[in-house]
């Protein structure tokens, strides 16, 4: 039997990393880039698991395939209507899922756009990195850094308490309540000496 779902257990939690913001696209002061390079554009596949990137011109996509499995009655869901079931949370959170007996599995994937210069996103290169600032509003970015390697490259992210910690330390930012930050291009280039961007992703390139 298939039916829809959505599943509370699959709810993805927030880290700290995920709510770092940079109060300005970086690095601070350098100029930006038009497009991305031609020699990066194409699709890559993931060592670590199934996710593909895809690059364009001013356009970066990571699809991403999760798989769940658990006992039906683990599961936390409200009012079910027909084959479908909703637990009263977002539509993107529902999903497609096969019912054998007492057990539900799940097999789903979905398209996460990273970097859209057409957005008003922003590209700048630095010390061989390409900085990706993903605008969330006018003074907050979010920002990745992607770094060409042989057959493929890298996607690094602030996602670890001592990339925090790293951060905070070269901004002189004491206070551990604070996410936001505003890094001159000396202290970003302190922080990437320190191995800033640590949670990096390594794709090879599909020829």
């Amino acid at each position: 039997m298939r039916v829809k779902i959505i599943l509370l257990a699959t709810l993805i939690l927030v880290s700290c990393g995920d709510l770092v913001r940079f109060e300005e696209p970086q690095p601070a002061g350098q100029s930006n880039e038009k497009r991305i390079p031609q020699n990066l554009v194409g699709q890559y596949l993931s060592l670590g698991d199934s996710s593909k990137l895809i690059i364009a011109n001013g356009l970066i996509i990571k699809y991403s395939v999760s798989h769940f499995s658990d006992l039906v009655d683990s599961i936390e869901v409200k009012n079910i209507e027909g084959d479908t079931t909703f637990s009263g949370t977002e539509d993107k959170f529902r999903f497609e899922v096969v019912v054998k007996e007492d057990s539900i599995f799940q097999h789903w994937g979905y398209y996460d756009t990273l970097f859209n210069l057409a957005e008003g996103d922003i590209l700048r290169k630095y010390k061989g990195h390409y900085f990706l600032n993903d605008r969330i509003s006018e003074n907050s970015w979010r920002v990745m850094i992607l770094t060409k390697i042989d057959h493929g490259v890298t996607l690094g992210t602030i996602s670890k308490k001592d990339d925090i910690d790293n951060l905070r330390a070269v901004t002189e930012t004491k206070s551990d309540t604070i996410f936001s930050f505003r890094p001159t291009k000396t202290e970003m280039k302190k922080f990437l000496k320190g191995k800033g961007f640590s949670d990096r992703d390594t794709f090879f390139k599909v020829k």
